[in-house]
């Protein structure tokens, strides 16, 4: 054997002082690549092969302790129906702390699990789940993850911090709040008004980047969703140069009914964005404003259709009657949306309205005589 090695290096030496040397370049090139190819190809190749073995040792891991964590957490919540919350932290925080949580796998596991379970329950075991968390400081490493380069760790660690109510974490929170991410921008945002509790919405105040539609979708239903929230007046952001923040507080003020924004809205009526003045007369419309009517009527000749009809559509909701003529008068104009509108409005004026659309359908053109009997229909809604 030992002769057989001996010979094969003097082989391999040979080749490489004597033969290779001889051989023509182009020849000494493709035994190069060759080499270089077959090296590259067994590093790949030993790359994969211990990427899986270690991928396999993971999963049966995460699979092992997945196990054991469920049967202890199972046993918390069979205890909470019985059992005092401070006894039943007291009895099963020893346990959770003799699993070895310096091994990554295993920590990865037990925070997953409590994620998932304190999400599905309420009460006690929910308050239980939390508090164990907390005290066995769990939460330290959302809260370096929060600190990462990578936006998608941070979004993780976001709502790690928020589903368990990491409070002190708000601050931290609202530097992201304005970030160029908006998956990012957007997490954070809602996860700083369901953790800070003196002032949620501060974040409005230098939001620069866009709350897209959405997002704002997203914002208002966290917001009227959120318990015990402070709710201030929308009113103080309608000044904000970022539209999208006026967008979004006008759809607040209009939920929340903030009758002492009505003179700040009428403002609104001469927004340089369309959509602005648009909402600004939708929201005026549902608080049936009654001193916005003459500054409406004011606007009215001046605006594209769009806002026409918002108008239109804003008297009939208002319906004061004040301007029931204005309403008739616009029954005759030349476009057929704007004709329809103003028929409907005259319609929700009650009783008096469709007491005068019966009058206006003895007189008026075929065409309206149809538009009036679709408008009249309780069955159509328009």
């Amino acid at each position: 054997m030992l002769l057989f090695s001996s010979l094969f290096l003097h082989y391999v030496e040979e080749l490489v002082t004597v033969r290779f040397p001889g051989l023509p370049n182009n020849v000494k090139a493709s035994i190069i690549i060759v080499g270089l190819c077959a090296v590259v190809f067994l590093s790949l190749y030993l790359f994969i092969f211990l990427s899986r073995l270690k991928q396999n040792y993971v999963t049966r891991q995460r699979e092992e302790w997945k196990g054991k964590i469920a049967d202890l957490i199972a046993e918390v919540i069979i205890s909470a129906d019985d059992e005092d919350t401070e006894e039943i932290f007291n009895a099963y925080l020893p346990q959770f702390k003799s699993l070895p949580l310096k091994s990554k796998i295993v920590r990865s596991v037990l925070i997953e699990e409590l994620l998932i379970y304190h999400s599905n329950f309420t009460g006690k075991t929910r308050e239980v789940l939390r508090e164990l968390y907390l005290s066995l400081k769990l939460d330290k490493y959302a809260r370096k993850k929060l600190k990462s380069h990578k936006w998608e760790k941070q979004i993780g660690a976001i709502r790690e911090l928020t589903q368990m109510s990491v409070r002190d974490e708000a601050e931290n929170i609202l530097k992201y709040t304005d970030d160029e991410n908006g998956q990012l921008r957007m997490e954070a945002q809602a996860s700083f008004i369901r953790l800070s509790s003196e002032d949620p919405f501060r974040f409005l105040d230098k939001a620069k980047e866009r709350i897209l539609d959405w997002h704002q979708m997203v914002l208002f239903d966290v917001i009227t969703k959120t318990k015990n929230i402070v709710i201030p007046s929308f009113v103080n952001y309608l000044n904000s140069r970022n539209d999208t923040v006026v967008s979004l507080c006008l759809k607040l003020i209009s939920h929340y009914q903030q009758l002492e924004a009505i003179p700040k809205l009428i403002e609104l009526l001469k927004h340089r964005k369309l959509s602005i003045r648009s909402l600004a007369i939708q929201v005026l419309a549902k608080m049936e404003a009654e001193p916005a009517e003459d500054d409406l009527f004011a606007i009215y000749k001046d605006q594209p259709l769009e806002i026409k009809l918002n108008i239109l559509e804003a008297f009939g909701k208002i319906a004061s009657g004040n301007y029931l003529r204005f309403l008739v008068s616009e029954s005759d104009n030349p476009d057929f949306k704007i004709r329809m509108q103003a028929l409907c409005a005259i319609r929700d004026h009650g009783a008096g309205g469709q007491e005068l659309l019966n009058g206006l359908y003895l007189s008026e053109s075929v065409q309206n005589k149809s538009i009036i009997r679709h408008v009249l229909d309780e069955r159509i809604k328009v």
